[in-house]
């Protein structure tokens, strides 16, 4: 860029509460500390400086009653956008990276969000004996992450999870890049070689592109397609399932105080008998910020294949698929929820009133099979995990949802959750039926859900650990609220991540043992017996079990 080309430098200054902050002073210091430029916010919180020469700058804000704040080492090149947040003493003596609604500690160290991130703060005395905060640039114009790439490789087995059982091998990337932008990609399948009767794939692509803009607030676009593939799966006698979801959307900070989200899934499905499926599943939300407490509304209409998956996984970004008299099939619906949540301390707090129509939810069962018994025309039949899914009877519903979170001392969170609303019952059969009646005979009743999510990390050892246990009458076929963000999978579950010490050259904490066991007792397990003397034990969830070793670059 020429010496002569001008820039300019913009942003909002605000409390932690969100409120803008007018009348606060923001100076541009050069990288020798020389003043550059002076502006005063106007009434809504916002400060521009025209016509700056490109380069590294330090900018400084200061308000009555807060502490002053330093950016340093930004990255100055056309219209930089830089926001700064203001702190009493009190703020950064309670304050925590806590935001709302996101899986804490249950992903993997550096599962992708898509959310920015600023670093945390550091206190630093001035010579005059006052305090300052001092914030990095941040990924956006700090010279380090201007280009920063993460690398992650996995190999393990597991088994009981529809089309992902056996042998596996995983590859997962995320590139930081200039200017707000963040690809992620991952890639899993079973190893090669291990896999007699065929095999299966996943992968998942995404794109975020964030845009600010000083007057009309912030920006993201985002782009996620995930892809599976699977020949172990059959339908009425023909293998392979091939699946596509394409999600797009949109986040907007429309005022300070408000923030909506819209965008649409783009279903691709087809079925090795030759039934396809095409379908959009459009979703929206609108959030109304108010001091430490919001207002939600959200609707959706697509189920995930896996609601607890962290976001870098496929699962995560696919509908959960199923079968109905040989028709490919995806479990859809249309939710709605009104939502109120706040942050006191430590401790986060929602309450949700939702409205469910949900349209072929997934049955899933174990199965010992004498015979195809004619399942194979109404359910998918995995051969590699012996795992069936079938469609069960439509139903609406009406419920709530309350949830507690709190942080912990040591790095420990908790989680408490209540739901009420309907749910799927499968009654017992005294004697042997069809496929088609036990499937037809699901009914709809009200149900209570209750979970205890702990998760944390041991900062002597490296282990990082979740445990959940989630119950609901075990007659139920289906979860209660199943729409719930951040929801814990029925009944017990543990998850383990352990690095390795002692390994030399620095590699320690770089490897690490993983284990992932679902549904620990086996619980919830309705037994049926088809006419052909087949046994099928429908479940919420199969129980199931993942091991491996995982390398992070």
């Amino acid at each position: 860029m020429p010496a002569s080309a001008t820039a300019s430098v913009a942003g909002l200054v605000q409390n932690m509460g969100g409120q803008p902050q007018p009348g606060a002073q923001v100076e541009l210091m050069g990288p020798d500390a020389t003043l550059v430029a002076r502006a005063f916010t106007n009434s809504r919180g916002y400060y521009h400086f025209e016509r700056v020469l490109p380069g590294r700058y330090t900018v400084r804000a200061a308000a009555a009653s807060y502490l002053p704040v330093l950016k340093e080492n930004l990255r100055v090149r056309s219209a930089t956008i830089v926001n700064v947040t203001m702190r009493t003493l009190y703020d950064l003596m309670q304050w925590a990276p806590a935001p709302r609604r996101i899986r804490t500690a249950s992903d993997d160290d550096w599962a992708w969000t898509l959310r920015s991130a600023e670093g945390r703060p550091l206190l630093r005395w001035q010579d005059d004996g006052t305090p300052e905060l001092v914030v990095d640039g941040g990924a956006e114009t700090s010279p380090a992450a201007q280009h920063r790439l993460r690398m992650r490789l996995a190999a393990g087995a597991g088994s009981g999870r529809f089309a992902q059982s056996g042998a596996a091998v995983e590859a997962a990337a995320e590139d930081q890049m200039p200017h707000g932008r963040t690809a992620v990609m991952s890639a899993r399948s079973n190893a090669p070689g291990l896999a007699d009767n065929g095999g299966w794939m996943e992968t998942m692509l995404g794109f975020r592109q964030e845009i600010g803009d000083s007057r009309m607030g912030s920006r993201s676009l985002n782009t996620v397609v995930a892809m599976r593939g699977d020949s172990l799966v059959s339908s009425a006698g023909q293998s392979g399932l091939q699946q596509v979801a394409v999600r797009g959307w949109e986040k907007m900070q429309l005022l300070q105080s408000l923030n909506a989200e819209a965008g649409s899934d783009q279903v691709f499905l087809r079925l090795g008998n030759g039934s396809a499926l095409v379908e959009a599943m459009p979703f929206a939300s609108v959030e109304l910020h108010r001091g430490a407490g919001s207002l939600e509304y959200r609707m959706a209409t697509a189920l995930p294949e896996d609601a607890d998956a962290s976001a870098i996984e496929p699962e995560a970004w696919l509908p959960a698929v199923n079968d109905t008299n040989g028709q490919a099939a995806v479990e859809h619906g249309l939710h709605q929820e009104l939502g109120w949540q706040t942050t006191a301390g430590q401790t986060h707090m929602m309450l949700v009133v939702y409205g469910d129509d949900i349209a072929n939810p997934t049955l899933e069962a174990g199965g010992r099979l004498n015979g195809n018994g004619g399942m194979g025309q109404w359910m998918l039949m995995d051969s590699g995990s012996a795992v069936l899914r079938g469609a069960g009877q439509g139903y609406a519903t009406t419920g709530v949802l309350a949830q507690v979170e709190r942080n912990l001392p040591g790095g420990n969170h908790v989680r408490l959750s209540y739901a009420s609303g309907d749910a799927l019952v499968m009654p017992a059969a005294p004697v042997p039926m069809d496929i088609v009646t036990i499937l037809h005979g699901t009914v709809a009743r009200r149900a209570q859900m209750y979970s205890l999510a702990l998760s944390g990390a041991m900062d002597r050892t490296g282990t990082h650990w979740r445990a959940s246990y989630r119950w609901q009458p075990e007659a139920t076929v289906t979860e209660v609220a199943p729409y719930a963000v951040d929801a814990a999978e029925p009944y017990l579950n543990l998850y383990l991540r352990q690095p390795l010490q002692g390994l030399h050259d620095g590699a320690s904490g770089r490897v690490a043992v993983l284990v992932d066991v679902q549904n620990l007792l086996a619980q919830g397990y309705q037994p049926f017996v088809t006419l052909d003397g087949s046994r099928l034990f429908f479940a919420q969830a199969q129980r199931a079990f993942f091991a491996g070793l995982q390398f992070n670059f």
